[in-house]
């Protein structure tokens, strides 16, 4: 066969391979890959329950290219933006056993967790997170979550320790600051309370009403 023959054959062959969608033909894609990366495209458009459909026909053990960990997350994503809660958190869990240092998975599953009334889960699981990941852009809310879930526990000391943290990082955070002008109203610290209520009115916090009638609520039980 003559050189030129066989360039040919060989650029026609790859043609075939390139123009087979995601590939399969040339054996880098399953059926399966193909239909969980479907999936994440319909979830980026926001028609999570058509992604979700697509997700559960998925079969994890013929995945070529998409790590197992990954589809778990996305299917706890999209459980979650449908409100199954209880789902959501099982898909984040399981992504958890395959990589525990997962950090969005984490915190997926904390919030699920606190969703569902399950408090010390929630901050066991934020906590986690912050382990691997302290300093992450993604761990300021996280810091504002755990900085709630301790306000709620009626714990204002160790709720401002991580708000503070979390207004550090990213100091035009409102939820921080609105959050701090309640822990700090519980610790009897009533300047710094005011001063933080005008930080996160100034910062666009859009429920500053709510974050006022809980301050004073506080005052008055003090009183």
């Amino acid at each position: 066969m003559s050189e030129s023959k066989l360039g040919r054959i060989v650029l026609s062959a790859a043609a075939v391979c390139i123009s087979a969608v995601m590939l399969t033909s040339c054996g880098q894609y399953s059926k399966d890959d193909n239909i969980v990366y479907d999936a994440i495209e319909e979830y980026d458009s926001g028609n999570y329950e058509a992604a979700l459909e697509q997700l559960q026909t998925a079969d994890t053990e013929n995945f070529k290219a998409m790590k197992p960990e990954n589809y778990y997350f996305y299917l706890g994503e999209t459980y979650f933006k449908l409100g199954d809660y209880e789902q959501s958190l099982d898909a984040h869990l399981q992504a958890l056993k395959i990589k525990p240092t997962l950090f969005k998975s984490r915190v997926t599953a904390g919030v699920c967790y606190s969703k569902l009334g399950r408090t010390d889960d929630a901050l066991r699981m934020y906590e986690k997170a912050l382990e691997y990941d302290p300093q992450n852009a993604d761990s300021v809310g996280l810091y504002v979550s755990l900085g709630s879930l301790y306000i709620s526990q009626n714990k204002p000391y160790t709720a401002i320790d991580y708000l503070e943290k979390a207004s550090a990082i990213y100091p035009e955070q409102p939820a921080a600051h609105a959050y701090l002008a309640i822990a700090y109203a519980m610790a009897y610290e009533y300047d710094k309370s005011d001063e933080q209520l005008i930080l996160a009115s100034g910062y666009g916090y859009d429920r500053i009403d709510e974050i006022k009638e809980r301050i004073s609520e506080v005052r008055e039980s003090q009183n």
